[in-house]
């Protein structure tokens, strides 16, 4: 357990100092297997818990801290509700009802926690990424192994094309959609050769192909763009066992943050911009791609009309789908 103590919280968060551990302790636990373990792997993660007070490298320290910071924030966004009640022979009570937080207030830090926690975890990725050969054994986690082939690693990189406030918790939201964009729209335009030639470049250790990479930027911005379009008028929707509901907030006279949904319109208008601008952006990769032929060999497209996997041919006034 790479948090120990109630003083290891208050060093990233102000709470009292004579809370029992205890309290704390499942919600710990949880937040490490669900989310720490995952990211740093079981093997660097068991590094780090092996190490004594004060001890370690100085870019071990730093990547304690961070993922203590990290920690601290998804522990108590998991326990807060928990953390708020008490129970006993009667069922539950809030617990300080006369002195406690007012409800907006209460949202309003319960999302604090969940932000910065994710947030965080995006920069442990950026500081491990920058120091792999003083990490090794970050290299057997599964965010690792998804991170070598994925276009964008980390956040930041999907928040210099497109803005999103740098916010993991949106980025996980448009990232979603990767996946469908690169079938049905980058792909084709590619071809699946010179597609899989780029992403097993990604994936190398060192040494990439310098012209294959040079086409990851261009790939980068038709994506991110696309990727909002397609999943700008999901971002929010649930599925739950009671069906769908979009998670939203809602302007309340307890709060002093007025926050409302975007309307039909606003959406719209943000939906076509995203389209527009990732087709222009794809249409750029295409003349990247027929201005570079001779470089890219396996690239045998020549125009936007050939990549459409449903393309129409009707010579002959026969109609067939090819």
């Amino acid at each position: 357990m790479l948090i120990t103590s109630t003083q290891q919280i208050k060093e990233v968060v102000p709470v009292n100092g004579t809370a029992s551990f205890k309290i704390f302790k499942p919600y710990v636990d949880a937040a490490e297997d669900q989310y720490i373990i995952p990211l740093l792997g079981l093997e660097l993660y068991t590094e780090l818990n092996n190490l004594a007070a004060d001890t370690g490298t100085p870019e071990q320290k730093t990547l304690l801290k961070k993922v203590r910071y990290c920690l601290v924030h998804l522990m108590l966004f998991k326990g807060f509700d928990m953390l708020n009640v008490s129970f006993d022979d009667a069922g539950f009570e809030r617990v300080a009802k006369d002195r406690g937080l007012y409800r907006y207030q209460e949202e309003n830090l319960k999302d604090v926690f969940k932000s910065e926690g994710f947030n965080a975890m995006d920069t442990i990725l950026e500081y491990l990424q920058a120091n792999l050969t003083t990490f090794e054994k970050f290299k057997t986690s599964d965010f690792y192994l998804e991170l070598k082939g994925s276009f964008f690693p980390t956040t930041m990189v999907f928040n210099k094309i497109y803005v999103i406030g740098n916010s993991r918790l949106v980025f996980l939201q448009i990232e979603r959609f990767f996946d469908q964009v690169i079938d049905f729209q980058i792909v084709p335009v590619l071809g699946c050769t010179l597609f899989d030639k780029v992403v097993a470049e990604m994936k190398k250790e060192s040494d990439p192909d310098a012209n294959l990479m040079a086409l990851v930027p261009h790939i980068r911005k038709p994506l991110a763009y696309l990727a909002v379009a397609e999943g700008l008028d999901e971002i929010g929707l649930q599925v739950t066992e009671k069906g769908l509901f979009f998670e939203t907030q809602v302007s309340t006279m307890n709060s002093h943050v007025q926050t409302t949904l975007a309307t039909a319109e606003q959406t719209a208008v943000l939906k076509e911009k995203a389209e527009l601008n990732g087709k222009r952006y794809k249409e750029m990769l295409l003349d990247y791609l027929k201005t570079n032929a001779d470089t890219y060999p396996d690239f045998t497209q020549t125009d936007l009309t050939n990549t459409n996997p449903l393309r129409r041919d009707n010579a002959d006034k026969k109609t067939v789908w090819v």
